[in-house]
């Protein structure tokens, strides 16, 4: 199996193909004729804004992509988000070419998906991260508020001015429901600890990040929940240098700033394209909503820093975590 990188550009557009060939050996007289090749399952894929080298979301959906590919026999195609015009035609594109699977990531891709997937009635669109109903498009939602609770009273847990709070990317529905778990997990651990909740207005600048967690670090904040994906890179840097403490909603960010990057909540992007293209591959493509939270390890919080989160912190959180998943404790979504 030859896999060839291929850089294809279209007008405003920069589409990164990932085509995975087999090579058939030819068959020699007299020889057993061999199993024909299982069909090839095209994927075609919008990231969210921020790209690629996010550290967030979008290379989560790209490991699930890269994780999918070496169980299926699946050739996709990416194509970076940019104005509406350009999305609306890297969707198409993918429809026009009979895609077995169209999938937008995250809440800025939904107008585009509903609009293009009217359009091809007949090809099978995904969304993730937003609610979205059609008779060819299946969307995946989390149940944020579920993790970010356990975020928030970790927070309270650590917090020694009783000052904390999030800066989100942009104000949606997921960012909402991130800062309403977090406000409650924190009031459940201690109501005496005050909490600020911000917005950016954008998931692609850490510089804006940077400025706005620098700010909350002057005014006596020990620690920010990240929820703003490569913004929130810059929230990284202002705690390393302000020498504060951040969470996130990411894969595993440690390595970024040891010792002020203490853990992350982290939405399992990969499993869900993991998931989507599995369905693809068995014919089960079925439309509707789904929701995934702890019980279903679409969201799962940590690993920590065991220098700064303590045994006793971390058995309180997984005792709380088996209590949301039992029911015994309901989170509002906001």
């Amino acid at each position: 199996m030859i896999k060839r990188l291929i850089h294809v550009k279209k007008p405003s557009i920069i589409l990164v193909c990932l085509l995975v060939l087999t090579v058939a050996l030819p068959l020699l007289s007299g020889c057993t004729p061999q199993p024909r090749q299982q069909s090839i399952i095209n994927v075609g894929v919008i990231l969210a804004s921020g790209g690629l080298g996010d550290k967030s979301f979008n290379d989560s959906a790209y490991k699930g992509l890269l994780e999918a590919q070496k169980k299926y026999n699946i050739r996709f195609e990416m194509a970076e988000f940019s104005d509406k015009e350009s999305n609306m035609e890297a969707l198409r594109s993918f429809a026009r070419n009979n895609y077995n699977l169209i999938i937008g990531i995250a809440y800025e891709n939904m107008d585009s998906i509903k609009t293009v997937a009217a359009e091809f009635p007949n090809i099978h669109f995904a969304g993730v991260d937003y609610e979205l109903t059609g008779s060819n498009i299946e969307s995946v939602v989390y149940r944020e508020q579920e993790g970010d609770f356990l975020m928030g009273v970790l927070a309270a847990m650590l917090t020694s001015t009783k000052y904390v709070g999030v800066i989100g990317g942009t104000d949606i529905p997921a960012i909402r429901r991130i800062i309403s778990g977090f406000t409650q997990g924190v009031a459940y651990q201690d109501s005496s600890v005050r909490v600020f909740a911000d917005f950016a207005g954008t998931f692609s600048d850490p510089e804006v990040g940077l400025k706005m967690a620098l700010a909350r670090y002057v005014e006596g904040v020990d620690l920010i929940h990240n929820a703003a994906s490569k913004t929130g890179l810059g929230i990284i840097q202002a705690a390393k240098q302000m020498n504060r403490w951040t969470t996130g909603t990411s894969g595993d960010q440690r390595y970024l700033a040891p010792g002020n990057m203490l853990g992350n909540r982290p939405k399992r992007v990969d499993i869900t394209i993991e998931m989507l293209i599995e369905e693809a591959n068995k014919h089960q493509f079925t439309s509707g909503v789904r929701s995934l939270g702890l019980k279903e390890n679409g969201i799962m919080i940590g690993p920590f820093d065991e220098n700064v989160v303590t045994p006793t912190m971390i058995n309180r959180l997984e005792e709380l975590r088996q209590k949301i998943i039992s029911g015994q404790i309901a989170i509002q979504a906001e």
